[in-house]
């Protein structure tokens, strides 16, 4: 890459979202970017190269964004990073707001927020939507739910992918205790199925 260049990362798994990125990026003129799908490829390219930016998304198939972001200050500390994401939960904004990050950004969001959103880190600031900033803002951060013991349980053996009458029978209760174990997680996480529920709790414990 041209040293000269602003040199961007993105950090996103869907190939089509990260094109659209790219695109919006490079019309600001000097800049130079990259894409990553996954934590071996992000890996890689710090390697390779000092980026002055990365865009990251929360949801990356083999880790978490939260893990990403420790590892991207370890590893490049001079960059800047900006959060785009579809994750607009209270204990995601929450989290968010206690991270070294430069900016944040919705997907529910028009594209055009996104190219302000890099224009302005571009250019030394911080941007965050609004969405993000008015939770920043708030002196009350939304507590991460409490979870029992057995809560904790039920969900580390469904992020192995077990069903409810294999978690029951490994942790010996009825079906029944076990679905009601699973329909609390999804209450106390506000997770609409399984696969959610799973990130969600990968997320926070």
């Amino acid at each position: 890459m041209d040293k000269n260049m602003y040199k961007l990362l993105i950090i996103d798994d869907h190939p089509i979202v990260a094109e659209g990125i790219k695109n919006i990026a490079e019309q600001l003129g000097d800049v130079t970017c990259q894409s990553a799908i996954c934590m071996k490829e992000v890996e890689q390219a710090v390697n390779a190269c000092q980026f002055d930016l990365c865009i990251i998304d929360l949801e990356l198939p083999d880790t978490n964004g939260f893990k990403l972001i420790d590892f991207l200050h370890n590893q490049i500390p001079e960059c800047r990073i900006l959060i785009y994401t579809m994750h607009e939960e209270p204990w995601v904004i929450s989290k968010l707001a206690h991270q070294a990050i430069h900016g944040a950004v919705s997907k529910n969001n028009s594209i055009q927020e996104l190219a302000t959103a890099i224009k302005e880190i571009k250019n030394g600031n911080k941007y965050f939507c609004k969405t993000f900033s008015e939770q920043f803002g708030r002196n009350s951060i939304t507590q991460v739910p409490e979870l029992s013991k057995r809560e904790k349980e039920v969900l580390a053996l469904l992020s192995q992918g077990l069903s409810t009458s294999e978690i029951a029978n490994k942790i010996f209760l009825s079906t029944n205790t076990v679905h009601t174990y699973r329909k609390r997680l999804m209450e106390k996480l506000e997770a609409k199925n399984v696969a959610e529920l799973v990130y969600k709790g990968t997320e926070l414990f």
